[in-house]
């Protein structure tokens, strides 16, 4: 008999099988955050950074906050999640919503199971559910403070209420969209696919009206806050094409588009990891044009997981083999196709398990097998993530150092995971932490003046020089205002000034 076998009594009861897949997953991420304390992704401050300022100053105006200019970039609803946990919770600390994250693992792995159990057999979905539960990249991005995470939950939800409360089916990939940028163009193509199956049967018309209405409203916002009602997809897709690039700097976005398109159907063809790539966007036509003729039954599974396939794969597999700390850095894609894949994956194995050898293939241990490649993966993964907690250390370091030269006043900084040192460690007020984005530069100025003017305004005594976003407001006090900043300490290649109250007042009163 197998563990599936024997644990089948036990799993007939709801809370037992909750209980069982969330433990199963809940277990291995706390491992993996005892073993990497830190949170080594600067992202995760970078969101941190956008949740604690919308508290702390966006709500009171209606909108989002960021130093950098990013509040509406990436996913808006992680950030308001992120920015309640910090409200309930008496704390500016990252730890509430990495342990969410953890929490919303075991979610996930129990969401992988009932999808797999509800639609297709029950086994099926134990082995999805299991298999999710042990990946190796899942944990370890579910123990940081992401947005994959949440985003993947919402996604799964929707697949999950699909045939049975499509409404609230479509409000949940509404908010996977607005969690995860690229969870918005699986949705878009999701609701079309949807919509072409089933011939805007009434079945689906709930589905489809919640999708577009939900999405709406986050459209509304953004507009109202950015005058681009898809802004976080729009500027998603334009960094995707090279828009911040030299070649690509001022050029139209279609052209972008159009562009980098062409360079890929010239550059995949010759790459394995693009034939891979094209060879899914094949699938997925071929398939989805069989969906759409034969209308199938169950095709919701099927669909979602080839659409995840061809967004999110481009995005981590043409960093292999020649850019392996790009490559772990955004194996976080992997993820959601880890997600819906393994359900397709148990599939597959059940069926030629069933089938190969008179079915002897049935004595095969899966679960065993799923345990040990588990063990190995996380031995390998683990000591390559928990090296980069060194840029963490670093960061927080040079925070401390340039604390010590705070005498109060507003800090300008760039970094975020500073600014989370700062805010957590040594208690600088939200309104105290400032960045160089909306500096006079932002708006086209160069009378050093209005530079000099939005020191005092702003009255900022210790000034950060921590990358490209400092350099415009370095360019002009050096050159015009060459004795307001004092260079107090450069440490780990950022450079901390004082600001010399007096040369302000005299450049100001001259």
């Amino acid at each position: 008999m197998g563990v599936e076998q024997r644990l089948y009594p036990i799993l007939a009861k709801p809370r037992n099988t909750f209980l069982f897949f969330f433990s199963i997953a809940v277990i291995p991420r706390i491992i993996v955050w005892a073993l990497i304390p830190l949170d080594w992704n600067s992202d995760s401050y970078h969101h941190w950074q956008i949740s604690y300022l919308t508290l702390k100053i966006g709500l009171k105006q209606g909108r989002l906050w960021d130093l950098n200019g990013c509040e509406c970039y990436w996913g808006v609803v992680p950030h308001l999640v992120q920015a309640l946990l910090l409200g309930v919770l008496p704390t500016a600390s990252i730890a509430p919503y990495r342990a969410l994250n953890i929490l919303l693992g075991g979610v996930n792995a129990y969401m992988i199971y009932i999808i797999g159990r509800d639609n297709l057999y029950w086994e099926i979905g134990f082995y999805a559910g299991v298999l999710f539960a042990l990946y190796p990249v899942a944990a370890v991005f579910d123990a940081i403070a992401m947005q994959e995470t949440l985003a993947l939950c919402f996604a799964l939800l929707s697949v999950y209420m699909f045939r049975t409360r499509p409404g609230w089916s479509g409000l949940l990939l509404a908010l996977a969209g607005q969690s995860r940028t690229e969870f918005w163009l699986v949705s878009f193509a999701y609701v079309l696919g949807v919509a072409l199956i089933e011939r805007l049967s009434p079945r689906v018309q709930p589905f489809i009206v919640s999708w577009l209405m939900s999405t709406g409203v986050f459209c509304v916002f953004f507009w109202k806050w950015t005058s681009n009602p898809f802004y976080p997809l729009y500027w998603s897709l334009f960094n995707v094409f090279g828009g911040w690039t030299e070649q690509g700097l001022g050029r139209p976005f279609h052209d972008l588009m159009l562009a980098w398109v062409s360079e890929k159907l010239r550059a995949w063809p010759v790459k394995a990891t693009g034939q891979i790539l094209l060879g899914s966007m094949v699938v997925l036509s071929g398939t989805f044009f069989h969906m759409v003729r034969r209308r199938w039954e169950k095709y919701h599974i099927v669909l979602i997981f080839l659409i995840v396939l061809v967004v999110f794969s481009p995005i981590f597999l043409t960093y292999y083999p020649h850019h392996i700390r790009s490559l772990l850095f955004m194996l976080r894609m992997s993820i959601p196709i880890a997600a819906f894949g393994s359900i397709l994956l148990m599939y597959a194995l059940y069926r030629v398990r069933l089938k190969l050898l008179g079915g002897r293939l049935r004595r095969v241990p899966i679960e065993v097998t799923v345990i040990a490649i588990a063990i190995a993966s996380f031995g390998s993964l683990i000591p390559q993530y928990s090296r980069f907690q060194e840029d963490t250390r670093l960061a927080f370091t040079a925070a401390d150092r340039a604390f010590g030269h705070y005498e109060g006043g507003t800090i300008v900084c760039d970094h975020p995971t500073m600014n989370y040192r700062f805010a957590t460690r040594w208690r600088v007020k939200a309104g105290d932490l400032l960045g160089n984005h909306y500096a006079p530069h932002y708006y086209g100025v160069t009378d050093p003046v209005r530079y000099a003017e939005w020191f005092r305004r702003n009255n900022v005594t210790l000034w950060l020089y921590s990358g490209s976003r400092s350099y415009p407001v370095w360019v002009v006090a050096s050159r015009e205002m060459p004795d307001l900043l004092i260079l107090r300490e450069i440490v780990y290649g950022i450079r901390i000034y004082g600001v010399d109250r007096s040369v302000l007042e005299e450049l100001l009163s001259g």
